[in-house]
């Protein structure tokens, strides 16, 4: 009935079932008085001993007294909560020993197994789990003579087979111990999970004899407990059983500090589950995908892996899905499973196979963070009773469809280019430009070590930082950057033949070259970015509507939009929404910087997806027409085909990444200002390659300039690095000292020394600009989102996000008023994705209007594709 583990506990010697419990206490305490066991002090080792030998004696005198306290009752009418509050002498005295072993022998308290005389001496629960939690109200109902027989029977049945297996859980991890097989408390939990063929036969023959002894009686007035619902005695007595095992399940997981769920299982599925099963609001695919994005937020934000696992995690879910579908055709596994309840047993192996396919990807060491992801896939697991020690894959019952299916899907990532095995690594890339040293305030163009040397301001260059902390917020060894995902290119796509290529083929714009025919437009852009990040201070009292009604409404691959006159859906105007500018850019720059504890782009329009189907009046209609489709069937197919195509997305924005090498705003823009500048040639400083002038934004610093009191006078002092000649640029300077109770505001800052609006421990992503990923990801995930729900409108033409005063932004304090982010529709999300990246100063103009021009070519041919395998018409 109980799924074997493979663990360091050693089978059972078969002995009759009288003798269980006496020879596993006896052979206990002598193989852990007499026998090294694991790497803890002779005290510990000691102290387990004894606590153990003092839990054995407490258990079987409380199970006594619980069976003793229910005849009394039924006799008398004696008050069965009273007698269970007073103890027998023996079961007192017990008690007192273990305090007294804790307080003499447990100076060092082991590493696992008891700790706690509390636990420890805890008396049993098996009436509750008979009767309920009020025992005197259930143990008043009058019964007959056969009731009364069936009630004594099932607690005597209860309490032996508690016995029974506590003795069989000692006795393994008695021998466990003695063969130095015991480290963890994982393993003293399969001593538990794994049962001797004695004790199946206790079982089977306690189930005969306790089905024997209520024949015919009233089960619901006889036994109103976890068993209240049983349709016959033989029922009855396998519930007995079952609960025999989640009553000392229920105890260990206290006493002993083990982890299980006590759910007796059969296939994979529990015959009989411990507790109230709880009910959720969402599908079984929205409730995995859920634990995806949870283990993305603890994991390194690494973009283009986590798209390929959540593309893999839905093509596992919907290939579960369409397994028991008579139309739908799978897409790695394409099975027909007959099932007289496709509906419960497609939700089995949806989560069989979403269940294989996160343990492995969130796992040492392909994840951070792996240790608590694996422990909320097992607790979904749980929660669900499922049993993931279940690994066949060869039958056709759902577990092992789920199964077959991950297993086929995860065989097949080991293939498609994307080195898992290596964690994702990719030795054929290398930087031509040696790193910047973020801190210093200065660039530098040559090295004396190397004369060859010359940076390229064309090309990636990676960053080098006192400490590196990923974009949302963990701390990593390394401290210069290395090109994430520079493979990626070459990755098995959904939609496309080759995703990388394509987009190189495609004329989406290129990015433009210092010292080419596109030198002006390089500047241009670059200035760009420098002048919004002039604007990010809550000082500068300019205001702009950022409400629909005068944002949004662009054409593909542009921000000529002016907004909505009305609502598209529901005709009513939008009202205005006046903010600083500055809050404006910093509140979109941290918000689709997808910063601490986010999903990265791809998981974060898995919320938006997820947020629109939760919308309150709207209806799941594919494509916006037929029937409303049950929860399931929709989460499964937006799933699939959206990240179908943040997949594929991925597959293309990297891929040019790598074909380009294009350099970050923070290297264009330190690079011309070390030069100087570009606009005339009679003044100082002049480059043809160096950055344009511009009164108020882009300045030299004079004599005049640099006097004291000056605006640029703070800029020649020693710490400050600057020279009179430099060039001086009116920006965001860094995070303040205090970021919870400071703002940067703008001010003059070394041209050479820019930074964008980013932590200090970041910077910049670790791969080059074009094209952008946000913009990518977002565009293709905008047009799935339209497609399906058959409208580019959010449901009522509207939706937002609010982002509070002062207690938001995570670079410094604000926004210094209440914002309101919000759009129409998915495209003017879409684009803002895009625009927040100039915010925050580590994008272009080109790379987010490629991105975005790419993403819609990507985004619906991932709708396209994932349609024909919904309708069947797939080749």
């Amino acid at each position: 009935m109980h799924s074997p583990l493979i663990s360091s506990c050693y089978p059972a010697p078969q002995i009759p079932g009288k003798f269980l419990f006496a020879v596993g206490f006896i052979c206990l305490i002598f193989s852990l008085s007499t026998q090294s066991v694991w790497a803890m002090e002779k005290s510990q080792k000691q102290c387990f001993s004894a606590l153990q030998a003092a839990h054995a004696k407490v258990f079987r005198l409380a199970g006594n007294h619980a069976a003793a306290c229910l005849k009394k009752s039924q006799r008398s009418g004696a008050d069965p909560e009273s007698c269970l509050s007073s103890p027998t002498k023996a079961l007192r005295k017990a008690q007192m020993h273990t305090e007294a072993v804790l307080a003499n022998k447990c100076e060092l308290l082991p590493e696992i197994g008891p700790n706690s005389s509390e636990a420890i001496n805890a008396t049993t629960n098996l009436l509750k789990q008979l009767f309920g939690d009020d025992l005197n109200s259930a143990l008043a109902t009058a019964t007959d003579s056969a009731g009364e027989k069936c009630r004594n029977a099932a607690a005597q049945t209860l309490n032996q087979l508690q016995k029974l297996e506590f003795a069989d859980y000692l006795r393994r991890s008695a021998k466990s111990l003695k063969k130095n097989r015991m480290e963890s408390s994982e393993d003293l939990a399969a001593c538990l999970e794994t049962t001797s063929v004695a004790l199946n036969k206790a079982r089977n023959k306690a189930v005969a004899k306790l089905t024997k002894a209520c024949e015919g009686v009233d089960l619901a007035d006889a036994l109103p407990g976890r068993c209240a619902s049983a349709q016959n005695a033989e029922a009855l007595a396998q519930c007995v059983v079952g609960e025999a095992h989640c009553g000392l399940s229920e105890r260990l997981n206290l006493s002993d500090n083990l982890q299980v769920s006590g759910h007796t299982f059969q296939n994979g599925v529990a015959s009989h589950y411990c507790g109230v099963k709880p009910e959720s609001a969402f599908s079984i695919a929205r409730q995995w995908n859920e634990e995806n994005l949870a283990a993305i937020r603890i994991d390194t934000p690494r973009p283009p892996v986590h798209a390929r696992n959540l593309f893999h995690l839905s093509a596992a879910m919907y290939d579960a899905w369409a397994a028991y579908d008579d139309i739908g055709k799978g897409y790695f596994v394409d099975e027909r499973i007959v099932s007289d309840t496709p509906q419960q047993d497609r939700e089995i192996a949806i989560s069989f196979a979403a269940y294989r396919i996160l343990a492995a990807r969130y796992s040492s060491p392909l994840a951070l963070g792996y240790a608590t992801s694996q422990q909320r896939f097992a607790a979904l697991m749980s929660r669900l009773g499922l049993d993931p020690a279940y690994t066949d894959s060869q039958a056709n019952n759902p577990a092992a469809v789920g199964n077959r299916i991950a297993a086929r899907i995860l065989a097949a990532g080991m293939e498609d280019g994307s080195n898992q095995a290596g964690n994702y690594s990719d030795s054929g890339y290398q930087a031509v430009n040696k790193p910047l040293i973020v801190k210093e305030p200065d660039i530098f163009l040559t090295d004396a070590s190397d004369p060859a040397y010359q940076l390229n301001p064309n090309r990636w260059q990676p960053l080098a930082l006192d400490k590196t902390v990923t974009q949302n917020g963990i701390p990593l060894p390394d401290k210069i950057q290395t090109f994430i995902g520079s493979q990626w290119g070459a990755v098995s796509p959904f939609a496309s033949q080759n995703a990388g290529e394509e987009l190189n083929k495609q004329d989406y714009g290129r990015p433009p070259l210092l010292g080419t025919d596109s030198d002006s437009e390089y500047k241009r852009q670059a200035l760009q970015v420098v002048r919004m990040s002039g604007y990010l201070s809550p000082d500068d009292d300019t205001t702009i509507d950022i409400s629909p009604a005068a944002l949004g409404n662009n054409a593909l691959g542009s921000n000529d939009g002016h907004g909505y006159a009305k609502n598209p859906v529901t005709g009513q105007a939008y009202a205005p929404q006046i903010v600083k500018r500055g809050d404006f850019g910093r509140v979109l720059a941290e918000y689709w910087a997808d910063g601490p504890t986010s999903e990265t782009p791809p998981g974060h329009w898995n919320l938006i997806a997820n947020q629109v189907a939760d919308t309150a009046g709207f209806t799941h209609r594919f494509a916006g027409q037929g029937p409303s489709l049950d929860r399931l069937e929709w989460d499964v197919k937006t799933y699939f085909a959206l990240n179908g195509a943040t997949h594929d997305a991925a597959i293309a924005s990297w891929g040019a990444k790598r074909i380009y090498d294009s350099a970050r705003p923070i290297t264009m823009i330190r690079y011309m200002a070390k030069l100087g500048q570009s606009s005339d040639a009679t003044l100082p400083s002049y480059h043809p390659q160096g950055i344009p002038l511009e009164d108020g934004l882009v300045e030299l610093i004079s004599a005049e300039s640099a006097a004291s009191g000056q605006r640029h006078a703070h800029l020649l002092t020693a710490q400050a690095g600057g020279t009179i000649g430099d060039i001086a640029i009116l920006a965001w300077p860094g995070s303040p000292d205090d970021i919870h109770n400071q703002y940067s505001g703008v001010r003059w800052v070394l041209g050479k020394a820019w930074v964008p609006y980013q932590r200090k421990t970041f910077v910049t992503p670790a791969f080059p600009g074009y094209c952008s990923g946000h913009s990518t990801f977002s565009r293709s995930a905008a047009e799935v989102l339209t497609a399906i729900t058959g409208s580019p409108y959010f449901p009522g033409g509207f939706a937002e996000t609010v982002f509070a005063k002062n207690s938001y932004l995570i670079h410094e304090q604000g926004p210094s008023e209440n914002i309101r982010l919000q759009w129409a529709g998915y495209y003017d999300m879409s684009d803002q994705a895009g625009q927040s990246r100039l915010w925050g100063g580590i994008h272009i103009e080109t790379d987010d209007f490629a991105g975005r021009l790419a993403g819609s070519v990507i985004g619906k041919a991932a709708f396209r594709k994932a349609q024909s395998y919904f309708d069947g018409s797939a080749q």
